[in-house]
C-alpha cells in the first residue's frame, strides 16, 4: 500500500505540485523522491511556520508522515487539505490509507438520504470555488435580466425571465455554500487526538468521572472548553471532556 501511496505521490502530484501549488522549493521535492522524508517534512513545516498554507501544502506533509510512519500526523494533514480542498479525492484516499491504524472504530450516526446529499454537494467544493461559481451565476442573471428588459421579443423574454430567476436563486445558494465552507475553515470545530490513548471526563476536571476511553487519530467535534478542556463529541454522539494538550484541531 505504501508503493501505491508512492506512486501516486509521483505520478498525480509531480514536482510541478508541489511547487506551483504549494510553493514548495523544489528540494523537497527531491528529498521526498530520494525518500529522505523527514528533511522533506522539515521543508514544508517551515513554510507553514511562515504563514503559508494551501491543501496542495498539507496534502504533500501529510504523505511525508505516512511514509515515515506517523499516522496520527498523516491525518490531521491529510484533513487539513480537505479542509481547504474538500473535492481532493487522491487526500481522501490517502486519509482512508492511513485511518486504517486507528485503534477506535467509531459508528456514525445515520443520517437521512436528504442530509447526506446536501452535506456532499455542499462539501463538493472549497469556499472560494462556491465563490468563482456565484460570481459566473451572477453574470449569467445580469446578462438575462438585460436580455429581458432590452430585448422585442416575447419569446426571448420569457426565456431570459425563467432562466433569470433560476439563476440568481443559485447565486444565493452557491453563496450560502461559500460562507458555510469559509466558516469550516475559519472556525477549526474539528480536531485530531495525538496523545496515544485519552480518558475521556464527564467534567473539565481531572477528578472527573471517567466515561470512556479513546486513542491517538481519532476525529472528533469541538463543541466547547473552558478552560484548559475541551468538550469533545464522537461520531457515534457520545460526549465528554479532554485536556487541550490531547488533541490538536484540524
Amino acid at each position: 500500500m505504501k508503493k501505491i501511496l508512492c506512486i501516486g505521490f509521483i505520478l498525480w502530484l509531480g514536482l510541478g505540485r508541489i511547487t506551483a501549488s504549494s510553493q514548495v522549493p523544489e528540494q523537497a521535492g527531491q528529498y521526498y523522491a530520494e525518500g529522505k522524508y523527514s528533511e522533506a517534512a522539515g521543508l514544508y513545516e517551515s513554510l507553514l511556520a511562515e504563514g503559508q498554507e494551501s491543501a496542495g501544502l498539507y496534502y504533500n506533509l501529510g504523505n511525508c508522515y505516512y511514509k515515515m510512519g506517523e499516522n496520527t500526523k498523516a491525518i490531521l494533514n491529510y484533513e487539513r487539505a480537505l479542509l481547504l480542498k474538500p473535492g481532493d479525492e487522491m487526500a481522501r484516499y490517502n486519509l482512508k490509507m492511513a485511518q486504517q491504524a486507528i485503534v477506535d472504530k467509531i459508528e456514525v450516526l445515520p443520517e437521512l438520504f436528504l442530509v447526506r446529499w446536501y452535506r456532499a454537494l455542499e462539501n463538493h467544493f472549497s469556499a472560494d470555488q462556491w465563490g468563482y461559481i456565484s460570481v459566473a451565476l451572477f453574470i449569467l442573471f445580469l446578462g438575462m435580466a438585460a436580455l429581458f428588459f432590452y430585448s422585442r421579443s416575447i419569446g426571448v423574454k420569457k426565456v431570459g425571465f425563467s432562466i433569470g430567476i433560476l439563476s440568481f436563486l443559485l447565486t444565493l445558494g452557491t453563496v450560502y455554500f461559500a460562507m458555510r465552507q469559509n466558516e469550516r475553515v475559519t472556525e477549526r470545530e474539528y480536531a485530531i487526538i495525538t496523545t496515544p490513548s485519552v480518558t475521556v471526563k464527564g467534567a473539565p476536571d481531572k477528578s472527573g468521572t471517567s466515561l470512556f476511553l479513546i486513542h491517538e487519530g481519532l476525529k472528533v467535534k469541538v463543541v466547547g472548553e473552558l478552560g484548559d478542556w475541551y468538550n469533545i463529541r464522537l461520531a457515534d454522539g457520545n460526549e465528554g471532556w479532554i485536556a487541550k494538550a490531547d488533541l490538536e484541531k484540524i
